[in-house]
């Protein structure tokens, strides 16, 4: 699934967040195109924009970047992994 501007807009409605130009426009630079040879799904999509708005980084940059190397949290039962 390529995400379409319109599209955004009406999830971002849905999800109740509001989103200025700039977000709007990192999102769709991210989710605008098809990662070869994936395919985003609107699961995925959904998932990844919801984290953006929580943390301001996609998931995939965070995994990816050195941040790997931090002790992670688990948010529901604050039990180390």
């Amino acid at each position: 699934m390529i995400l379409a501007r319109r599209t955004l807009n009406q999830w971002l409605e849905g999800m109740r967040i509001w989103a200025n130009e700039e977000q709007k426009t990192t999102i769709l630079g991210r989710f605008g195109t098809e990662p070869e040879p994936y395919e985003w799904s609107e699961q995925d999509i959904s998932i990844q924009i919801r984290n953006f708005f929580h943390s301001g980084v996609f998931v995939k940059e965070l995994l990816d970047s050195e941040l790997t190397s931090q002790i992670y949290v688990d948010t529901f039962n604050g039990e180390v992994f």
